[in-house]
């Protein structure tokens, strides 16, 4: 065996152990990133009335975690943007929206990203 391959084939061996060691670092910064995202989203959803605010879960979905809210997931676009609505008297009128999923959801970009890096370090 030559010098060359035997260099090639230690090459090979430390990227495929550096691509599992970053592969577990982004698992892991995913998946507590979800849950904190969940977390902080329960504590900054409306809480007029209901459990919309209690619902939010977050799940594994092929590579990355997906973070939703379970019972309500139809109202997560109307209380974050807003929506028509129509009052007593038959006009309409128009509801603003309270933005409680976007800021956690820069903050989660952020924190992954930190996350991911001190992880490789």
């Amino acid at each position: 065996m030559a010098k060359t391959e035997s260099v090639s084939i230690q090459m090979a061996d430390l990227l495929e152990e550096f691509s599992e060691e970053v592969q577990k670092a982004v698992d892991d910064s995913g998946k507590a990133v979800a849950k904190e995202c969940a977390s902080k989203l329960r504590n900054t959803s409306p809480k007029r009335k209901g459990d919309y605010a209690k619902s939010w879960k977050s799940k594994k979905d092929g590579d990355g975690y997906v973070v939703y809210n379970a019972k309500h997931y139809q109202l997560t676009h109307l209380l974050e943007n807003g929506h028509v609505v129509r009052n007593k008297y038959g006009t309409y009128g128009r509801v603003s929206g309270v933005k409680h999923i976007e800021p956690v959801e820069q903050w989660a970009i952020d924190e992954f990203q930190v996350r991911i890096s001190r992880g490789l370090e």
